[in-house]
């Protein structure tokens, strides 16, 4: 093969520098053919850009390769079970509406910095896992590819987001009244027709604290631990329509329901059902009647008292069933104390996702 070769005399050098306006080297664009001809000096490998291109090519494709990876919401939401599974939601259309309510509302992150490299829906699926199944942060973070920063500004964010948009926005402050209660009235609530609300306690979990003032004030002789305590109140068709603010484990239901705010919202001629624990007859509000099972007194129920007590049983078991719900959400089972300031609003946003799943009782359908 000829090649020509002319010498060029750089500024600065003695010795001549050889170099070529053709390559040998086949397929490369300084080749005589090629519609690209450069002058190539025998200091550069000609083909050094091509080698480069290709070193950024692999680069780029185990990136590729390591996002398949990423765990992100689009994986299941062909499949409702594992929807059910992994939020707490029955289908996919439930979380869509969630992302489509948290698109229209303004974010305010929890770390002062916006999450960019992570979609809406899986920021928000993200959330969802740890209420749901309280995955850890490493684990959640190795799922969805981010650092632990990324999680907790993730779920602090989203979690006050779905607080607002949710709780405060549709459920604080909204007890139905009788007469909407009535349109949607089970079987089992015909003896209550006046029936506004029904009352009961929960407790979750927290972990004990240095001072013993405080292990004092949060130690519940039901549990048998520290616990934070809040009151519940359902509508007789299942829904969850009031939840308080967490109390600490050793006060009374009565206590917590003076306290609470919930006797504001009754009016005259509305029926409050509840468990014995709550004697609270002394502090509803005047032309509010109390219904909670009968005292032994005399060792033996009369024939009137234990109907009574079977009616109100068979009311009653909807409100556990609807803290039975909610108790699916495992972050409720034991809160650490990094999220205490959150607690309240996890709670409260765990109880507004429960009221999105299907109706406890298939006559309310």
């Amino acid at each position: 093969m000829t090649r020509r070769v002319r010498r060029i005399l750089l500024p600065g050098l003695n010795a001549p520098v050889f170099s070529m306006t053709q390559c040998c080297v086949p397929g490369c664009f300084n080749q005589s053919g090629s519609k690209q001809q450069s002058n190539l000096s025998f200091y550069r490998f000609p083909c050094e850009k091509r080698e480069k291109r290709k070193i950024e090519n692999e680069k780029l494709k185990k990136q590729v390769e390591k996002q398949k990876q990423t765990f992100s919401f689009s994986q299941i939401s062909d499949n409702p079970e594992r929807v059910q599974y992994y939020t707490g939601l029955p289908d996919a259309a439930s979380v869509l509406f969630l992302e489509a309510l948290l698109s229209r509302f303004d974010l305010k992150y929890h770390s002062d910095w916006t999450v960019q490299m992570m979609p809406l829906i899986d920021q928000l699926f993200l959330t969802l896992i740890k209420l749901k199944l309280n995955f850890g942060h490493e684990d959640l973070s190795i799922r969805f590819n981010c650092s632990r920063g990324t999680v907790t500004n993730v779920f602090t964010t989203i979690v006050s987001a779905l607080y607002d948009i949710l709780y405060v926005g549709m459920l604080e402050n909204n007890i139905p009244s009788r007469a909407k209660n009535q349109t949607s009235l089970p079987d089992c609530f015909q003896p209550f027709p006046n029936c506004r609300i029904v009352l009961d306690c929960t407790e979750v979990s927290v972990c004990n604290t240095e001072r013993l003032d405080t292990q004092s004030h949060l130690y519940s002789q039901y549990k048998g631990r520290t616990t934070l305590k809040a009151l519940i109140g359902v509508a007789p068709n299942g829904v969850i329509t009031f939840v308080s603010n967490l109390y600490g484990g050793s006060a009374s239901d009565k206590a917590i329901t003076a306290d609470c705010g919930v006797l504001q919202h009754l009016q005259p001629g509305d029926m409050v059902i509840a468990d014995k624990g709550f004697t609270i007859r002394d502090i509803l509000p005047e032309g509010v009647s109390l219904n909670i099972p009968s005292f032994l007194t005399n060792g033996q129920f009369t024939q009137e008292e234990v109907n009574n007590n079977r009616k109100i049983s068979c009311a009653r078991i909807h409100v556990e069933r609807s803290i039975q719900r909610l108790k699916l959400f495992s972050m409720l089972h034991h809160i650490p104390h990094q999220l205490k300031k959150n607690i309240n609003k996890i709670l409260k946003a765990c109880v507004c996702l429960t009221n999105l799943q299907t109706p406890i009782l298939h006559e309310i359908e």
